[in-house]
């Protein structure tokens, strides 16, 4: 860092002092983090000072009327500049002044008070720079204030990442996906605070992204399989279809093409043509669980996988030109658990955030910490170890993004971190916590917290910033609402400023709604304690996070999660792989004891009859709010079609061979009817368990008493909930037969050979 002063008010002009290079001052960012993350004023505004508050007795200035010129300070507006940018120091604000002292925040400075208030100053590494004014009056007495200067490099990347909301590139618009009523919603800012309502598009069912740019809207529609790609202007568009059950996700703008993650086949697709006549022109092996895409500042795009392996989570890096792929990866953290961060692998990787200086990515996260529990460690799993929201960061190696481990923060109170934007300078990150209804702000150069926004909105899914830096736009769909704060200023905390109806209509019940709401949410304390765990949190869309979780100390053990997609509730029999639940509404004991909640049902309510126990008098019925939760559930009553079917829907002549088999070695003993699977309670409390001799010392009980046998899950939707097993000791269907089936008790399969082996497995995977 160089520095200097100068006798010339000349300079002033120089730099037009207090704007950034697009013309938007700097306000709000002379800002602190203390400890908690709670965000505090730095003073920069003018300070008056009677004689009793200064050093020795005041002498004051006259001025022109006669009134005595108060004694003050102002060290000038907070600002940006650039490294290398020649920046300006001017107190000339100050009033009553007889002599003026710059110090830097180094400690350096001028060694003597001058009467130039002014000094120019040279900052060559990025930071967050406080330097102080001390000024005298004629009596020696002195006033200090500082200012804070926010250096940065020049901007070299112009991020591109999914996003459920999209700005238009150099327009005044932007659109947000509605996905519960299959709309586009499209607003008009005026800069200032303004906002209108523009149209409510329909579009393709169940919208998930939006990208805006080459001269379309384009939205990701999973289930159909299409992307939406529409005109700006008027509400017309057209529906590309993409391979049957690849389940379109992410969509973004890379020059004048689209890129579509495929989360089914696990691919990046790329559409040409744009903007009259699109067309899928590449398929491009990604990752397994394609979810989130960023442009990466060379070109390649970044792909996240949604679920991670146990070991490690995984981001790939493919360059389309070359149809190649790498895999960058983020490392599964060791530590034991605290009150404040805790172990496990980062997973429901989604937004891969780039920032602004090309010199950082950041990818937000929940933190599962299913290696610890009672029969693992000897460590019960709590409320506030099981799981939390962490941010990762990685930095470009020779051209390759590799994690900063030692950086990676995990958030006090908070659970998943699902989305995220950067500012147009990179010196802060906003991330969305879904369950939590909070925005974090971190403060880049420290790494620390540098205010939130509190109670959003319902599952915050995606940010943005509006180009002026200070009005971020928060979809939080389950409020159905865009809410817009100004975040230029935090030294109070910020309120919304607007409220922006995202649907047009509401197409869910409003028991369906309440329970969806309730689903997904971890603020509520009746849900949950401290913000931590919500039932989308091992159930994100509903689906299974493809963990196994040490159920030890609640009477079970390992447990492999299960996907809640097409069993509509109770309807394919007892919950758990233990048959420990007869109704959704049981899961009001997890909400007490797991979740840390209150609970939905009153504690009175509670203890009537046997109604505590999971297998006791019904719950349904009671608690409103509790059945709300459980129609949600049971509304969950379609299965994801396959991708190792082809584009008519018809299996494989490998699977078709495997169907045979299925029948010959009497697989449908237990997989039984159109449920495939035997699962019932043969009378009250008493489910039909099945021994298949996969239980072990890990698997513990079945309410606190023996454990057995297993119920019979369902067959469907089998290629999507890996691992397998009650307590995911395969990895693969096919290591269910060829590892874990020694006694031929889950079927005769040791007289297959190993084409055989193949075909009954590819017949499994391939049913819907």
């Amino acid at each position: 860092m160089t520095r200097g002063r100068t006798t010339s008010l000349v300079v002033l002009g120089l730099l037009a002092a207090g704007c950034r290079s697009d013309g938007a001052t700097a306000e709000g960012d002379p800002t602190t983090s203390d400890a908690t993350g709670s965000s505090s004023a730095v003073d920069t505004s003018s300070t008056t000072a009677s004689p009793s508050e200064s050093t020795g007795s005041a002498t004051t200035g006259e001025a022109t009327t006669g009134e005595p010129e108060p004694f003050t300070v102002d060290a000038g507006s907070s600002r940006y500049a650039f490294v290398g940018e020649a920046v300006v120091l001017d107190g000339s604000a100050s009033t009553g002044v007889a002599a003026y002292q710059w110090f830097l925040d180094d400690g350096s400075g001028q060694p003597d008070p001058s009467d130039e208030p002014v000094a120019m100053v040279t900052y060559d590494t990025p930071g967050r720079y406080r330097p102080v004014l001390s000024v005298y009056d004629a009596g020696g007495n002195k006033l200090t204030a500082q200012v804070t200067i926010t250096v940065t490099h020049v901007p070299s990347h112009a991020p591109v990442h999914s996003t459920s909301i999209a700005l238009e590139p150099d327009g005044d618009r932007f659109a947000v996906v509605s996905p519960d009523s299959d709309e586009l919603a499209v607003f008009r800012h005026d800069g200032r605070g303004g906002f209108d309502l523009v149209e409510h598009r329909s579009v393709c069912d169940g919208p998930r992204t939006v990208a805006w740019g080459a001269g379309v809207l384009a939205v990701a529609c999973p289930l159909p399989a299409v992307v939406y790609v529409g005109d700006p202007e008027v509400a017309a568009g057209v529906e590309v279809a993409m391979p049957r059950a690849s389940r379109p996700f992410a969509v973004i703008v890379r020059d004048d093409e689209l890129l579509v993650t495929l989360q089914g086949t696990g691919e990046l697709a790329r559409i040409a043509g744009l903007p009259d006549a699109p067309v899928v022109v590449d398929r491009i092996v990604a990752i397994p669980d394609a979810r989130g895409a960023a442009l990466l500042p060379d070109g390649r795009v970044a792909v996240s996988r949604w679920r991670s392996r146990d070991d490690v989570a995984e981001i790939a890096i493919v360059d389309p030109e070359a149809g190649t792929t790498t895999t960058a990866t983020l490392a599964f953290d060791p530590k034991e658990a605290s009150d404040t961060e805790a172990g496990g692998i980062p997973s429901y990787l989604d937004a891969v955030l780039v920032s602004p200086q090309a010199d950082l990515v950041a990818v937000p996260s929940l933190q599962a910490n299913f290696g610890q529990g009672e029969f693992l460690d000897g460590s019960p799993l709590v409320f506030d170890e099981t799981l939390r929201g962490v941010v990762s960061y990685l930095a470009f190696d020779r051209g390759m993004p590799v994690e900063s481990f030692e950086q990676r923060k995990h958030f006090d109170n908070r659970g998943l971190m699902s989305a995220g934007v950067f500012s147009s300078r990179g010196d802060f990150l906003f991330l969305a916590d879904r369950g939590s209804r909070s925005v974090e702000r971190i403060d880049v150069f420290t790494g620390g917290q540098a205010g939130a926004l509190l109670d959003v909105g319902l599952a915050p899914q995606g940010l943005a910033l509006l180009p002026d830096d200070r009005h971020l736009l928060v979809d939080a769909y389950l409020s159905r609402e865009v809410v817009v704060y100004d975040v230029g200023d935090f030294s109070d905390l910020p309120q919304p400023i607007a409220r922006l109806q995202i649907a047009s209509r509401e197409p869910l019940s409003s028991e369906q709604l309440l329970g969806k709401q309730l689903f997904n949410d971890s603020f509520d304390p009746r849900l949950a304690r401290d913000g931590y765990i919500a039932c989308a949190h091992c159930h994100l869309d509903g689906e299974s996070d493809h963990r196994t979780w040490d159920f030890t100390d609640r009477g079970e053990g390992l447990r492999n999660t299960i996907s809640l997609l097409g069993r509509g509730g109770e309807a394919y029999g007892p919950i758990h792989w233990s048959a420990n639940f007869d109704e959704i509404q049981d899961f009001e004991q997890d909400i007490r004891n797991g979740f840390g909640g209150s609970g939905l049902m009153t504690d009175e309510d509670l203890q009537v009859g046997t109604r505590s126990q999971t297998l006791g008098d019904p719950k349904a019925g009671v608690s409103a709010d509790l059945d709300a939760l459980a129609a949600y559930v049971e509304s969950l009553d379609a299965f994801l079609p396959s991708p190792l079917r082809d584009d008519t829907g018809a299996m494989s002549a490998d699977a078709l061979a495997g169907e045979v088999l299925f029948a010959t070695l009497a697989c449908g003993d237990c997989h039984a009817g159109p449920r495939l699977t035997d699962s019932v309670f043969e009378s009250p409390a008493a489910p039909l368990l099945h021994d298949v001799g996969t239980i072990t010392a890990s698997s513990g009980q079945r309410l606190g008493g023996p454990l057995v046998g297993l119920d019979t899950p369902t067959l469907f939707e089998l290629w999507n909930s890996p691992p397998y097993l009650h307590d995911g000791s395969a990895a693969t269907v096919r290591e269910v037969f060829a590892e874990h089936n020694a006694a031929q008790l889950h079927g005769a399969t040791a007289t297959l050979t190993t084409q055989e082996l193949d075909q009954l497995v590819a017949y499994l995977l391939s049913l819907e």
